[in-house]
């Protein structure tokens, strides 16, 4: 009796874990971008040919990027190449073929806001001397 019944349980946590495994395929991954944004799958992501930067730290005194797994300081030879440059969002390797800017968010472009126009500042000045004399008693 005792061992029918292990064997009953037995074969319900085995049917419970495939149950489990097969409805886990089914299910969509709730952190994935929509077809829409144009973004690739990790599958369908071309390779890598060349050093990836990875991951860029900039202390007081010492500046460092990962660069395909391999923490360097500027200075330190990668390969062939020397790391001339670090900044905060790219790196610059100096080699025989010349110099290679690896970026860590490539395609991205950084946009510098334009500065306001004059109108508008003096329209926000304008409010501050009108807000300040309506507080005067």
């Amino acid at each position: 009796m005792v061992k029918r019944v292990r064997t009953m349980l037995l074969a319900l946590a085995l049917a419970g874990g495939v149950a489990q495994a097969l409805a886990s395929e089914a299910l969509p991954d709730p952190t994935r971008p929509p077809v829409e944004a144009g973004v690739e799958t990790a599958g369908a992501a071309a390779v890598a040919s060349g050093p990836v930067l990875q991951s860029v730290m900039i202390r007081p005194g010492r500046r460092t990027a990962v660069i395909s797994g391999q923490l360097l300081a500027e200075g330190e030879r990668f390969g062939g190449a020397r790391l001339v440059r670090i900044s905060e969002g790219e790196v610059v390797l100096a080699g025989p073929e010349g110099r290679q800017t690896l970026k860590l968010f490539p395609g991205v472009e950084k946009h510098f806001a334009r500065p306001p126009l004059q109108e508008t500042l003096q329209r926000g000045k304008n409010k501050s001397k009108r807000n300040s004399e309506q507080k005067a008693p």
